[in-house]
């Protein structure tokens, strides 16, 4: 889709108001981005993992960062961050077979693996078991064993469920407020390249033994698109960060629409327009093309996933929703007064 270009002088005066809607709703200072990465690498990963992979009964490989901060797309604060935790196997030890449900496979181990013992009888891998009888268990006494640390640190750690996750907080003990928030993810990185962690089933459909299936992880790939793709000294990850936004303030008549649909939307747009990304008034350009994307999606009831072009990332949300957020974006793209109000 070639992009279409408006008045310049509209679009200059659009660009000036998203550059201040992002310097006072959007914008994550340098100062805070680097003392949450900080915080990760001082506690999470020098302490915590370290521990982790000292004590563990199975094999730690290494940890990858993943998420929005490591994609330059966070937005209001740096205060949550997910890490994948991969765990080591030999080249044979796991056996991927595919299911109906497209992104998500069951893993199985043979006799002799460390993994057997968190597999069924059949020798399937069980993410929550995983989960629950190792990984739970490992990240809190690690959390233990350093918030019992001497002299006491200026910090303490707190760690709980968190859907498929554990979640450790990182409380300061001045002010007692959590300054991050971190998501730790069991993951296996397979010979195929392929990475899966345990993260439970989503679709819509009834599955015969859900708790067996294990989701293909695409957030390294999606790291890889997205963490430099200004290199040109472009707009990308501004536009994205306010739509973002945009989208959250919108909550009442937005709300259906997840991060996770804007950042796909968005990985597609870019395939579309892979120029001018980086002239005066391409961010007020780009904010137009890019939102009429997503009411297309939307108008269409049809947002491909990014990885699987098969699957419809909003096929689960009502027809007469999607149809009114379609509407709200049409509203918003073709009144001056209806934009100006959302960018207040």
């Amino acid at each position: 889709m070639a992009l279409s270009r408006p008045n310049s002088s509209r679009a200059n005066s659009l660009t000036k108001k998203l550059r201040d809607f992002s310097v006072n709703y959007v914008k994550i200072s340098e100062a805070d981005m680097s003392r949450s990465k900080d915080l990760v690498r001082d506690y999470i990963e020098n302490e915590v993992m370290d521990w982790c992979k000292r004590n563990s009964s199975l094999p730690i490989l290494r940890l990858e960062y993943t998420g929005s901060v490591y994609e330059g797309l966070k937005t209001e604060a740096a205060d949550e961050v997910d890490v994948m935790v991969v765990l080591r196997t030999n080249r044979q030890e796991i056996t991927v077979e595919p299911t109906p449900f497209p992104g998500y496979a069951r893993l199985k181990v043979g006799p002799n693996s460390g993994f057997r013992r968190y597999a069924n009888s059949e020798g399937y891998i069980e993410p929550t078991r995983l989960r629950d009888a190792w990984f739970y268990s490992l990240v809190t006494q690690a959390v233990t064993t350093f918030n019992s640390k001497l002299p006491s640190p200026d910090v303490r750690l707190v760690a709980r469920y968190h859907g498929p996750a554990v979640q450790i907080d990182i409380y300061s003990k001045i002010s007692d407020k959590v300054l991050l928030s971190t998501d730790l993810v069991p993951c296996f990185h397979l010979p195929s390249d392929e990475y899966y962690v345990a993260k439970p089933y989503s679709g819509g459909r009834d599955v015969s033994q859900a708790d067996l299936l294990w989701r293909q992880s695409f957030s390294l790939k999606e790291k890889a698109k997205l963490q430099h793709m200004d290199r040109d000294g472009g707009c990308r990850h501004e536009l994205l960060r306010i739509v973002k936004t945009l989208v959250k303030k919108q909550s009442t008549s937005l709300g259906k629409l997840e991060s996770y649909h804007l950042k796909t939307a968005f990985m597609h747009y870019m395939d579309d327009e892979r120029y001018s990304w980086n002239g005066q008034d391409s961010l007020g350009e780009h904010f137009r093309g890019f939102l009429q994307k997503v009411q297309g999606y939307l108008e269409t009831a049809t947002l491909p996933h990014y990885w699987l072009s098969d699957v419809n990332l909003i096929e689960d949300i009502d027809q007469r929703v999607l149809a009114a957020m379609a509407g709200r974006i049409r509203r918003i793209l073709n009144s001056d007064i209806e934009l100006n109000a959302v960018l207040a």
